[in-house]
C-alpha cells in the first residue's frame, strides 16, 4: 500500500511539473520580474473608423526593476499614431522609444536609472494610449474588426483582464467571436470581455463581423467574405468543442476499458485454502524466487531479493562478510539451486583473490568499457534466470496486465497531447481532465500486476501462504507465542523476511522474542541491507561507462485564429 501511495504522489508531482513547464509558469516563476494583477483595455471606434486605444496595466513587481515596457508589433494593415505612455501617480518618468514607426512601436518607460526594490514600489500602473487606423476592414460582402487585445509576448500570467470594445451607433454587428472563448457582455454597441488567470504567453482576441458602412480609414480587403470568416470560426469552434468533450470522453473510455480488462483477466480463481497465518516457511524455494513471485509478481528481482540471496549464501557457508562491506567468496562444494548457484559463480568471477569489493569493482567498471558490458550481461543473465524460473511455474497470468499497460500508455500520451493542444483554450478544465487521464494511465504501472492479471489456483495458494507467513512475521504477539525452535529456523525466518521486504521489523521482533538465540546466529552482525543497493549502484556505473564510450507580411483574407491586429507584449526591466 505504501508503494501505491508513494507512486500516486509521484504521479501527481510529475504531472504538476509537466504543467508547470509547458504552460510557461516555470519560466515566469523562476525568472519573471513581475506579475500582471489587472489589465483594463478599452478600444473605442469613432465615426471615421479610428480606434482610440487606452490600456491600463497593473504590474506587481517581484524583483528590483528600473521601469516597464510595452511593445505593439506590426499587424495586418493597421497604422498607429499618437502613442503616449506614462506611469499613474508618478512624476519623473521618461519614455524611450526603441522602435517607432507607423506600423508599431517598442517603448521603455523609465522610472529610475538605479534598480528599485519591490519593497519600495510594489505596484506600477502603466497607461498606454494610441490611435489605430485601418483596423476596420471592408470585404466583399461583410466588414470586420479583428483585434488581438492581449498578446502572446507577455511572459507573466494575468490575474484579471477586462477588454471593452465600443462601436458607433451606426455600426450594426452581425456576429462576435473570441479566441479563446471568453465571457462577453453586451451593452448596446459596447462589448465587454473578461478573463481570469490567463497563463503566460497566451493571446486573447476578438473578431467582430458587421454590415459594411463607409468610413474614412478603412482597409479594402477583397479576400474577406462572410463565408471565409465563418469557415475559420467554425474550425475554431470545432476545436473548442473537441477541447471540451474529448478529454472527459477519453477518460471515460479508459476507465471502461480498464474495468473490462479487470473483469475478463483480473478476477481471481477461488481456492480452498483459508489460512490466517503460516507459522512455518510455506515452500522450500530460494529467497530470490520468492521475491520475484510474491513481491514483484514476475516483474523483476529487487534489492531485497539480492540481499536475501547473499544472506542465504552466507548462512550456508559459501560467503563470509566483512563489516567494511567486503564479501569473501569461499571455495565450497555443495548443491545450490540454479539461481543461487549462478549468483555464487557470478560473485566468484568478479572477486579478486577471493574478495568481492564493491568499491574496487566500481572503479574498474568506470574505467573499462569491456568489463562494464560483461558485468551488465552477466548480471542480466542472473536476473533473467530468476524470472524464467518464476515464470515457468505458470502461477500468474499477466496478459491482462500488459493490456492495461497499453491502455495506460495511451491514456498518458492523450493527457499530454490534450493539455499541449488545448490548455490555452481553457486552462483549468484541461488541467483537471488531462490530470485525470494522466493518473488513470500512470496508476496501471503502480498497481500490483495481479490487479489486471490473475493467479492460477496453485499460484493463488502459493501467494496467499507467503503473504500469511509475512503477516505472522510482522505480528509480534503471534511470533512471541510461536517462536522458532532453533537458531537455524531463526536464520531462515530472517532470510525470507529480507526477501519479503520486512527484514527491519522482523529483526526487531526476533531480538525481543529470543535475544540470546539471535546473538548466537551467524546473521547477528550481518550488514545485509546495503548489498542490494550496491549492485544497483554498480549497474548504474557500468551502464554509464558503456553509454559514455558509445556516444562519445499581411496579404489579405479574413485572418486565422491568432492573426488579429494588435497584441504584442511588455514587461519590466
Amino acid at each position: 500500500m505504501k508503494r501505491i501511495i508513494f507512486g500516486v504522489v509521484a504521479l501527481i508531482f510529475g504531472y504538476f511539473v509537466f504543467v508547470f513547464l509547458v504552460s510557461g509558469y516555470a519560466k515566469w516563476f523562476f525568472s519573471g520580474m513581475y506579475k500582471i494583477e489587472f489589465a483594463n483595455i478599452e478600444q473605442k471606434m469613432d465615426k471615421d473608423g479610428v480606434f482610440h486605444v487606452h490600456e491600463i496595466i497593473t504590474f506587481e513587481m517581484k524583483e528590483p526593476f528600473r521601469g516597464v515596457y510595452r511593445e505593439v508589433p506590426q499587424s495586418r494593415a493597421v497604422n498607429i499614431e499618437n502613442v503616449k505612455l506614462w506611469i499613474e501617480n508618478f512624476e519623473g518618468e521618461w519614455v524611450e522609444f526603441l522602435e517607432k514607426n507607423s506600423k508599431g512601436f517598442k517603448a521603455r518607460v523609465w522610472i529610475s536609472k538605479a534598480p528599485i526594490s519591490p519593497e519600495k514600489m510594489k505596484r506600477v500602473v502603466l497607461h498606454v494610449k494610441y490611435d489605430a487606423k485601418y483596423v476596420y476592414e471592408k470585404g466583399k460582402d461583410v466588414s470586420q474588426v479583428f483585434r488581438k487585445f492581449w498578446g502572446e509576448d507577455w511572459n507573466s500570467p494575468v490575474e484579471n483582464l477586462v477588454a471593452r470594445f465600443i462601436f458607433p451607433k451606426n455600426v450594426r454587428l452581425l456576429k462576435v467571436y473570441s479566441h479563446p472563448k471568453l465571457n462577453v457582455q453586451k451593452k448596446g454597441n459596447e462589448y465587454i470581455f473578461s478573463a481570469k488567470n490567463i497563463p503566460p504567453n497566451t493571446f486573447l482576441e476578438a473578431r467582430f463581423l458587421m454590415e459594411k458602412i463607409p468610413v474614412k480609414y478603412q482597409y479594402e480587403n477583397p479576400m474577406l467574405t462572410l463565408k471565409s470568416a465563418e469557415e475559420i470560426e467554425n474550425d475554431f469552434t470545432k476545436k473548442y468543442v473537441f477541447s471540451i468533450f474529448l478529454p472527459p470522453i477519453t477518460f471515460a473510455v479508459v476507465v471502461v476499458l480498464l474495468f473490462l480488462v479487470f473483469n475478463f483477466f483480473g478476477k481471481e480463481k477461488k481456492v480452498s485454502y483459508q489460512g490466517v497465518y503460516e507459522r512455518e516457511i510455506p515452500y522450500p524455494d530460494t529467497p530470490d524466487i520468492v521475491n520475484a513471485i510474491v513481491i514483484n509478481q514476475l516483474g523483476k528481482i529487487d534489492e531485497n531479493g539480492i540481499n536475501a540471496v547473499i544472506m542465504d549464501l552466507y548462512r550456508k557457508g559459501f560467503l563470509n562478510l566483512d563489516k567494511k562491506g567486503y564479501i569473501e567468496v569461499l571455495e565450497k562444494e555443495g548443491n545450490l539451486n540454479s539461481t543461487e548457484g549462478y549468483f555464487y559463480q557470478f560473485l566468484k568471477k568478479y572477486s579478486r583473490d577471493g574478495i568481492f569489493s564493491f568499491s574496487d569493482l566500481k572503479k574498474a567498471l568506470s574505467r573499462d568499457k569491456k568489463l562494464a558490458k560483461e558485468f551488465l550481461d552477466d548480471f542480466k543473465v542472473y536476473k533473467t534466470l530468476v524470472l524464467d524460473e518464476a515464470r515457468s511455474r505458470n502461477y500468474l497470468s499477466v496478459k491482462g496486465t500488459y493490456i492495461s499497460y497499453v491502455i495506460g500508455i495511451t491514456s498518458v500520451i492523450a493527457s499530454f497531447l490534450y493539455f499541449l493542444v488545448f490548455f490555452k483554450q481553457n486552462f483549468l478544465y484541461q488541467f483537471i481532465f488531462s490530470g485525470l487521464l494522466f493518473l488513470a494511465g500512470g496508476i496501471t504501472f503502480i498497481l500490483p500486476r495481479d490487479v489486471f492479471g490473475s493467479w492460477s489456483k496453485e499460484g493463488r495458494e502459493y501467494y496467499l501462504k507467503w503473504i500469511n507467513f509475512m503477516k505472522f512475521l510482522e505480528d509480534y504477539l503471534a511470533l512471541s507465542m510461536y517462536p522458532p525452535e532453533s537458531v537455524i529456523l531463526w536464520e531462515d525466518y530472517l532470510v525470507y523476511a529480507t526477501a519479503l521486504g520486512i527484514a527491519d521489523k522482523v529483526e526487531k521482533h526476533l531480538k525481543k522474542v529470543a535475544p540470546k538465540e539471535f546473538e548466537e546466529s551467524r546473521l547477528y552482525y550481518y550488514p545485509y541491507m546495503g548489498f542490494g543497493r550496491q549492485f544497483v549502484v554498480m549497474s548504474t556505473v557500468a551502464t554509464s561507462a558503456v553509454s559514455a564510450s558509445s556516444s562519445n507580411t499581411f496579404s489579405g483574407g479574413a485572418g486565422g485564429v491568432g492573426g488579429g491586429s494588435g497584441g504584442g507584449g511588455g514587461g519590466a526591466f
